[in-house]
C-alpha cells in the first residue's frame, strides 16, 4: 500500500512540476514577443483617416500579434499611458513588454510600413510597397 501511494505522488508531483515548468515557458515566450499596439479613439477624425490604412497594412504582415487600444475604455487608457501615448492615432511596437517604436498620427501606408520594417526583427512579407 506505501509503495502504491508513493508512486502515485511522486506522478503528481512530477506532473505538477511539467505543468509549472510549461507556464513559464510561454509567459517567457510572451514576454519576449513583439506585437504592434494600436490606440486609437472612435471619435478621433485623424484616427478615422488612419484606420483603414491601418487594417490595410496590418493584414499584409499576418504574423504580428496586434493589440488595439480603444482610450474610451479605461483598462486600455490605463495600458495607453503607460506606453507613452500623448495623441491618437498611436502605433506601438512592444518588444519583451517594451516600447521599440512609436508612430503617431495619420501617416500614409507608405510610412507605416517603413515604421514597421524599421521596428519589427522578423522578416515582412514585402507586400504592397506602394501607397
Amino acid at each position: 500500500m506505501q509503495d502504491g501511494f508513493k508512486r502515485r505522488w511522486k506522478w503528481i508531483v512530477s506532473l505538477i512540476s511539467c505543468a509549472v515548468a510549461a507556464i513559464v515557458f510561454w509567459a517567457g515566450a510572451s514576454a519576449n514577443q513583439t506585437k504592434v499596439v494600436y490606440v486609437f479613439s472612435e471619435s478621433c477624425g485623424y484616427c478615422t483617416t488612419f484606420t483603414p490604412t491601418f487594417e490595410q497594412v496590418i493584414r499584409e504582415f499576418p504574423q504580428w500579434q496586434v493589440e488595439r487600444l480603444d482610450v474610451h475604455d479605461k483598462r486600455d487608457l490605463a495600458e495607453a499611458e503607460r506606453l507613452g501615448a500623448e495623441v491618437t492615432p498611436t502605433v506601438f511596437v512592444v518588444q519583451g513588454g517594451e516600447v521599440a517604436g512609436k508612430l503617431e498620427g495619420a501617416v500614409s501606408a507608405t510610412a507605416f510600413r517603413r515604421f514597421l520594417q524599421k521596428h519589427l526583427t522578423k522578416p515582412l512579407s514585402g507586400k504592397g510597397n506602394g501607397e
